[in-house]
């Protein structure tokens, strides 16, 4: 009897067990799970964190004027050569933005005055401003790739592509290159066209004045439009989105119908009786829409610094393409949308308030690029940016 209630009392203990157990192995279960996903987190964090820092290091941005990223900051003077440019700009009440390259390095790029007066907005290194007849030169670019790629010579006459204009068959494309042709456009547009219809009216109104001697008129850049459509079977739109928009990726260079709806947009403006922006010059579509390859597009500084940089080191026609352009007898003289002399070059657009000066060494070292939106007349900027060049070295 006493031993039937010793083994019941035994078999009590069991369900207590079982349960005991149980709850040690649901225990352990969510403690491995808990160490597992902290582990997993643990060794995430170890993983990026690297990366972050790789990330920053990659796009952290020096002066170094050859990488395209490092004109997308702001540079203030901080040599004694930089201080004493900046306070130049400022003494003669330079209203725009200023790039100064020295030695390959960015030493300055900032803004000056305001891009947008009425809403105080200033310009800055991102502000876009109308390069006016530099844009000649990124069509001579066309068109001396066209010459390297055999299609075109410099040598080749008017008459093989637009017979009708007169004197054609002894007009070259160095000719029209240089602006030696002697061709005029003799009646301007007065409405709203087509790039299309707009060359078929300008080729249509062409006469001709003293053949052989530099007289600086739009209808030669014109013709040259034409020839690249017609060697090409594109717009010159197209072609030009194909070079620089994307194959040297310049991201802040833009048609006129683009500027006007940017937010990085510059607004021109008149200087009277020594006052700045004293009155806003309205936009002109109907005046920029008859520049068709010579005179629609908004850049940067920074993207027009790239551009030439481009050009003079060969990345865009080889360096003997441009030396059948640039030879000694060119020096000093207009060719292919620049002024070219013995060890630099010179750039200069102006329209509608705006005005583009830009002289760059042909090594590339050493450049200076003032836009302005408060074209002062005369050749004030001009005479300005040069001698801001000439404090870079011997020229």
């Amino acid at each position: 009897m006493h031993h039937r209630k010793h083994q019941k009392k035994k078999k009590n203990w069991i369900p207590t067990l079982v349960i005991l157990i149980l709850m040690i192995l649901v225990v352990s279960e969510l403690y491995l799970l808990f160490f597992q996903n902290h582990s997993n987190s643990v060794s995430q964090n170890n993983t990026t964190k690297p990366n972050v820092k790789t990330s920053q290091s990659i796009t952290r941005l020096t002066k170094d004027a050859q990488h395209a990223e490092n004109f997308n900051q702001e540079v203030k003077p901080t040599s004694d050569l930089a201080k004493q440019i900046d306070q130049k700009l400022s003494d003669n009440q330079f209203i725009g933005t200023a790039l100064i390259i020295k030695d390959g390095q960015i030493i300055l790029q900032k803004g000056f005055g305001y891009a947008n007066f009425g809403k105080q907005l200033p310009n800055t290194y991102q502000s876009l401003f109308q390069i006016g007849s530099i844009q000649k030169g990124m069509t001579a670019t066309l068109i001396l790739k066209q010459i390297q790629a055999g299609r075109l010579s410099l040598d080749e006459t008017l008459d093989h592509f637009y017979p009708t204009i007169p004197d054609s068959q002894n007009i070259t494309i160095r000719q029209l290159l240089s602006m030696t042709s002697g061709l005029c456009q003799k009646v301007k547009a007065t409405n709203m066209m087509s790039d299309d219809a707009f060359l078929r009216f300008a080729f249509s109104n062409v006469t001709m004045g003293d053949y052989g001697k530099f007289k600086y008129d739009a209808i030669n850049y014109f013709l040259l439009v034409g020839i690249l459509e017609k060697l090409t079977d594109a717009s010159y739109q197209q072609l030009f989105h194909q070079m620089f928009n994307q194959h040297l990726q310049l991201s802040h260079t833009m048609f006129y119908n683009n500027f006007l709806t940017s937010n990085n947009r510059t607004y021109a403006y008149a200087r009277t009786n020594g006052k700045d922006f004293s009155s806003e010059i309205k936009d002109k579509p109907l005046l920029f829409n008859q520049e068709v390859g010579t005179g629609n597009i908004a850049m940067t500084t920074g993207d027009l610094y790239l551009f030439y940089y481009n050009l003079l080191e060969g990345k865009i026609v080889d360096h003997q393409t441009m030396n059948t352009l640039w030879t000694p007898e060119t020096q000093k003289g207009y060719m292919g949308g620049v002024y070219n002399f013995s060890n630099y070059v010179q750039g200069h657009g102006v329209e509608e308030g705006f005005e583009t000066n830009a002289f760059i060494s042909k090594d590339t070292k050493n450049s200076v690029i003032l836009f302005t939106n408060e074209y002062p007349g005369a050749k004030i900027y001009q005479e300005l940016s040069k001698n801001i060049f000439d404090l870079l070295g011997s020229y």
